[in-house]
């Protein structure tokens, strides 16, 4: 049986030092007071499972809460930052990547989920591109066949 000693000790590490700097109001982290630095503790805890408790499937949620943690803030500070679906797809696609890096699976997943964040990104300027002038109507209508019918490809394909 696996350990778990270091995501244990860096979940209650980390959630004792944020609840005492919330108890104590300590005024320079008074804007850090939040979820997301609780999701960013709760990534790190994988991402350091991962590292050094040789454990390559705590990477995907690992960077999923610390990158969406990390988001949380930074969307707040930028206005030119990408929307929530952009990043979960983004966050997704480095965290099958790293996945990729560690154990050799999860390539395709990890550039196939970097491509739709990258599209949606440049949505706008491909549909102007292509002249087609009301995106909302194209994005709802055809999106989620593209991405069923990209799933179904994936799931039947043989090798």
């Amino acid at each position: 049986m696996r350990e778990f000693r270091y995501f244990t000790c860096t979940i209650l590490i980390g959630f004792g030092f944020f609840y005492l700097l919330h108890s104590i109001d300590f005024p320079l982290f008074q804007p850090y007071y939040s979820w997301a630095t609780l999701s960013i503790i709760l990534g790190l805890a994988f991402l350091l499972q991962s590292r050094f408790g040789g454990q390559a499937d705590f990477l995907l949620p690992g960077v999923f809460f610390t990158g969406y943690g990390l988001h949380q803030y930074i969307a707040g500070k930028l206005a030119y930052w990408p929307g929530e679906q952009v990043v979960i797809f983004l966050l997704f696609g480095l965290g099958f990547l790293l996945i990729y890096l560690k154990k050799g699976v999860g390539k395709g997943a990890g550039i196939l989920f970097i491509i739709i964040s990258v599209l949606l990104i440049f949505y706008e300027k491909i549909l102007d591109f292509f002249g087609i002038s009301n995106y909302a109507e194209a994005f709802s209508a055809y999106w989620p066949v593209a991405l069923i019918l990209t799933g179904l490809f994936i799931l039947y394909k043989k090798k």
